[in-house]
């Protein structure tokens, strides 16, 4: 794109003119808006439309995106994970490439973080520092495999940096044999205001007349047993996470060491408007 200021050409991956630093909008956001994109995402949507008006279940289809864009981004992370953001107003989570940089986080010895640096690349080229990842979920649940407790976080802190993806990134790249440097097939992201339309465009087919709404959070969000097999649609948060930004925490019962922990997490997020949810 140009600069809106002073016409200079910007980088794709730069939140700011290189010139006059007038801002352009989240790199994430403006990949997922591009012409390329919206048009491949409208004709899957077509295609989704063509096939529940084949299987009579449009009205399901309806139901199901309009509920979408009632869902949230959410974060599962360990409890001690979770304490140490809402700790105070000084405190940020950021991504899992700017822990590592920071020295804060050790890779685990396994091959979602050793291959994680090439495939982020990949998906986000040369911003995936700025990159926190999260799931899109419609009941507050969320991937626990990562940790026990859901951090949900608040629309209006999200919504103009966050974007959608067809599913865990990961296995994206794997499932399309994406080579580095190739672009990422065009039609599988979103802005947060399209969620609803990825949503329809991926899982149209897992819905028909029978499915009920209280079906719709396990059709969005399966978590599975971990990274290989749960399904679900990917959140990209440019930016790092303030506790001010979480809406509620849901979590288990507090096991018998946790229970002042857990007291004090309460109290944390009570000082930011937020509450803690067991469940």
């Amino acid at each position: 794109m140009e600069c809106p200021r002073c016409g200079a050409p910007v980088p794709a991956s730069s939140r700011h003119c290189i010139v006059c630093e007038t801002e352009v909008g989240f790199p994430n956001v403006r990949a997922a808006a591009a012409r390329g994109e919206e048009e491949a995402l409208a004709q899957r949507v077509e295609n989704a439309s063509v096939s529940g008006r084949a299987r009579n279940c449009e009205r399901v289809l309806h139901e199901f995106a309009v509920a979408v864009l009632r869902s949230k981004a959410v974060m599962a992370r360990s409890l001690n994970v979770v304490m140490a953001l809402v700790s105070g107003d000084s405190a940020l989570y950021s991504s899992f490439h700017r822990q590592i940089r920071a020295g804060t986080r050790i890779p685990e010895d396994n091959k979602w973080d050793g291959g994680r640096a090439a495939i982020d690349e990949t998906v986000f080229p040369n911003y995936a520092a700025d990159i926190v990842f999260g799931a899109l979920s419609l009941d507050g649940w969320g991937l626990t495999y990562y940790g026990a407790y859901v951090i949900v976080l608040r629309d209006e802190v999200v919504e103009d940096r966050a974007t959608v993806f067809e599913e865990n990134s990961f296995r994206f790249v794997q499932r399309w044999r994406i080579v580095a440097g190739n672009p990422v097939p065009p039609g599988h992201r979103a802005v947060w205001a399209a969620r609803d339309k990825l949503a329809v465009a991926k899982l149209h087919s897992k819905l028909d007349r029978g499915t009920r709404p209280e079906d719709f959070p396990g059709i969005l969000l399966s978590a599975g047993t971990g990274p290989s097999d749960g399904d679900f649609i990917e959140v990209h948060i440019f930016g790092s996470i303030h506790r001010r930004a979480v809406e509620r925490v849901i979590g288990p019962p507090p096991k018998r060491a946790e229970r002042s922990l857990h007291r004090s997490l309460e109290r944390k997020l009570r000082e930011v408007g937020a509450h803690l949810e067991t469940r």
